[in-house]
């Protein structure tokens, strides 16, 4: 049997800025206010990796590699702000 991956919620607290109408991510979460295009700010915690980020987001380390043009996805430093294109999570 393969090992679940437990995936923590993002509260309001970790997202620093919405696009578009939401304001915060409990809105953004509930996809009143999502359009083709909206993102968030995601700041980067002490001992964050994408392999932890993604799934809490919805999207794959690719698409995180992409966005943000980060060269090496194994280095990725506490305080750096990464844009997320997040997927609506239900």
């Amino acid at each position: 049997m393969a090992d679940e991956v437990k995936v923590t919620p993002i509260s309001d607290a970790e997202v620093e800025e919405v696009s578009g109408g939401a304001g915060t991510w409990k809105d953004y979460a509930k996809g009143t206010y999502v359009r083709a295009g909206d993102h968030i700010i995601y700041t980067i915690a002490a001992g964050d990796v994408l392999s932890g980020i993604a799934p809490r987001f919805g999207v794959s380390i690719d698409e995180i590699v992409r966005w943000n043009n980060i060269k090496d996805p194994n280095f990725i430093r506490t305080g750096d702000k990464l844009v997320i294109y997040a997927r609506i999570l239900r």
